[in-house]
Parts: structure tokens; sequence; C-alpha cells
């Protein structure tokens, strides 16, 4: 029995020995999240005027206080691989790391600036300036997208107001809370020359929302609307009011009253941000006109 016990005892040292150094090795690989953010790092800056073209791209950056939350200790917390190999309706496809084909639509300067000719709803054209791409999963059939250099109009998005109190909207249909985007939503600075199609022309096409962003059983798929609004402008049509350097990301909640769906709400928001390498958390804009409910907290 002494000798069971001994065993039984070492057995125990020798796991809690094993954990300690798993832990040592794991929280050393990853020293950068406890590291305190230098000043220029937690800085945010936003842009209240810009400049014409003309005059140089003078930029005037107001900073503004934020401390930019890092990710999780968790394995997720390790870069996602777009894997080629990961095969369609399997658990890996469906969780995350399905999104493995990148569609450029609209390509950066350094990367040789042109537009995808099958999708693009204006042809071969464009330049530098700003950027889009879209990772499409064959599993979800469906698709994450990201871009730089974005404009948003919030005068051509349609929807209420959002943020009211729950009993002073009882009565008012779910459509008028979810956002209706008009031909201009959204535009992408397209420096150099246009093609044919001119300035004001579509970012993406009928055929590329049919095969990447299909409706399927959605009654009203708002990221496709938001997809279809984008347009392409020259440097003389693209003026912003605020400029946000930071990695922001548009979140449209649906089934916002139900805890279920609030959470997988949040998941997808927490896959679309890891799929594109966001290094820390993005902000994140609510494009729906909801009003407010404490659920939200619980998720």
């Amino acid at each position: 029995m002494n000798s069971r016990k001994a065993f039984l005892l070492k057995f125990l040292v020798f796991l809690f020995a094993l954990n300690s150094i798993s832990l040592y090795l794991y929280f050393s690989s990853h020293p950068d999240y406890f590291r305190p953010k230098s000043q220029t790092e937690n800085r945010h800056f936003v842009t209240e005027t810009r400049k014409h073209p003309t005059e140089n791209r003078q930029y005037h950056p107001v900073p503004v206080s934020f401390h930019r939350k890092p990710w999780p200790i968790l394995p997720s917390y390790l870069p996602w691989s777009l894997n080629p190999n990961v095969s369609a309706k399997s658990c890996e496809g469906y969780f995350g790391n399905g999104f493995n084909r990148r569609i450029d639509l609209l390509r950066s300067p350094p990367d040789i600036p042109r537009r995808s000719p099958s999708y693009a709803g204006t042809g071969t054209g464009g330049g530098g300036g700003g950027w889009f791409r879209c990772f499409y999963s064959e599993t979800l059939e469906s698709s994450i997208c990201e871009g730089g250099s974005v404009q948003m109009n919030p005068e051509k998005i349609r929807m209420s107001i959002g943020g009211e109190r729950l009993d002073s909207v009882i009565g008012r249909e779910e459509e008028d809370e979810l956002p209706s985007f008009d031909l201009g939503a959204f535009k992408i600075e397209v420096d150099g020359r246009l093609d044919q199609g001119g300035s004001g022309r579509k970012l993406v096409n009928g055929e590329f929302l049919d095969r990447f962003v299909p409706v399927g059983a959605i009654q009203r798929h708002t990221m496709r609307g938001l997809l279809d609004s984008i347009q392409l402008v020259g440097p003389d049509e693209f003026k912003c009011s605020q400029w946000v350097e930071e990695p922001t990301l548009l979140v449209t909640r649906f089934e916002y009253a139900n805890l279920f769906h609030t959470i997988t709400d949040w998941y997808s928001a927490y896959v679309a941000s890891r799929v594109t390498g966001l290094p820390n958390r993005p902000h994140l804009i609510f494009v729906d006109g909801h009003c407010k409910v404490y659920v939200l907290n619980l998720a």
C-alpha cells in the first residue's frame, strides 16, 4: 500500500511539473501579450481634414487615446492559416478554417494595381489608392471581405435610428431595422486611370455576387447589398470628414434579442477578424437600427 501511495505521489508531482513546463513554454512564446504597449502603439489617429490631392495630401491627425486589446491567450491566438487542403463540409471548414480561396478584386499599388477582369463591374482599369479582396468558403458558401481607402456615407444607408428603449419601438418591423444600401454608400479611392466606364462604377457585378455571396435561404442579405453599393471613384471625389487608420469591423446584428444568435454573431465577427489576420481586436461599427437590449452584455 505504501509503495502505491508513493507511486501516486510521484505521478502527481510529475503531472504538476509537466503542466508548469507547458505553461511556461506557451507564455514565453507570446511575450508581447504582457508587454505594455508604447504610447505610439496605443495611439489612435483620426484625420479631421483631408486636403485636395493636388496639395500633396497633407494629413492633420488628431490623437485620440485608444488602448488596443490583444487577442486572448488561447491556441487560436496563433495566426489562422488559409489551408487550401481543408475539405468542404468538414468540421474545420465549418469553424473558421474554410475561407481558403482568395479573390483580389482591387489590388494595392505594390501588387501591380489592376482590377479582376472576370468579376469587376468596371473592366480592367484602375490604379493605386484603395484595395479590396474577399476570402470565400465553399463549406459556408459565403465570403469574408476587407478593403482599404474605403469611404462610408451614412446618408446613403437607410434604416431606423437604433439605440431606442425597447418599449418605445414595440410593433416596429424588423425589416425597418436592417440596413438598405443605396449606390455609393461605400466608395473606394482609385488613383490613376479609370476605364471607359469612368468614375462611379461598381466594384463588383452580379456574377461575382451570385458566385461568392449567394443569397441562399436569407430573405435579406445585407452584406451582399453592401458589396453591391461600392463604387470606384477618383481622388477628386474621395473626400472624408474623418479618417480612421485602425482596422474597423462592420457588424449587422439579426436576432439581437436572442442569446444564442447574439453569440453566433460575435463568433462570426471574431472569425472575420482572424481570417483577415488583424493583429489586435478591431473597432466595431453596428450597421443596423436595432433598439437597446441588455442581452448583448451577456455575450
